[in-house]
């Protein structure tokens, strides 16, 4: 998530936390506790099956979501936050309130 060295965050890290559709996941995995994909495609309103896969596995490669499958005749899989992705948290609060001041 940071750049060897400098401390700093890696572009890749800023482009993912950065993305609309990754802030939504990581605040509706933080409401609900642990979700299965169409529920939380559901509850995101409006974003594609590819669109949610896509970010699902960004986040999942990060270690910021974590995937659990469930029973494999019903193809049941879930996601959660990690203890990396609740560290987020703070950060999407801070966006959100600054992008309230700015409106």
């Amino acid at each position: 998530m940071t750049d060897e060295g400098t401390g700093r965050c890696s572009p890749e890290t800023l482009k993912l936390v950065a993305d609309y559709w990754v802030l939504r996941i990581i605040e509706e995995l933080n409401a609900a506790g642990s979700l299965r994909f169409l529920a939380l495609q559901r509850a995101l309103g409006g974003a594609s099956p590819a669109t949610l896969s896509q970010r699902l596995k960004a986040l999942e490669d990060a270690e910021l979501v974590v995937r659990a499958e469930g029973d494999a005749a019903k193809a049941s899989v879930s996601y959660s936050l990690s203890e990396r992705g609740l560290r987020v948290l703070p950060v999407i609060r801070a966006i959100n309130e600054v992008a309230v001041d700015l409106a």
